[in-house]
């Protein structure tokens, strides 16, 4: 990831365990990544001024996708939306071409 253009990400999954194995995978790969396993408290306390994407594990309830999905079009509308249903190797190269495609 080129360093000037560092993104920022938010996750929110089910499980703390998914959302910190996530976020310790984007982060080391130069992302600046907050991580939540509740719709309120990402809402309550992201506090970044910037939001680029936001990345839902396979177990988020639906009506939690739609609150924060909602939230992100409000605050953020330029940001992606990644669901994420697949294992941890391939999510940074997902999430790179995601960008990528999108800066074209």
């Amino acid at each position: 990831m080129n360093e000037t253009s560092t993104k920022h990400i938010l996750i929110l999954g089910k499980h703390q365990y998914m959302v910190e194995n996530l976020q310790s995978l984007l982060t080391s790969a130069g992302y600046i990544v907050a991580g939540f396993s509740e719709v309120e408290k990402a809402m309550e306390e992201y506090k970044a001024s910037e939001l680029d994407m936001i990345v839902y594990t396979g177990a988020v309830n639906p009506k939690d996708f739609s609150q924060l999905t909602q939230w992100k079009d409000t605050l953020f509308p330029e940001a992606l939306t990644f669901e994420h249903h697949g294992g941890p190797a391939t999510l940074v190269k997902e999430i790179d071409v995601l960008f990528a495609k999108s800066a074209q």
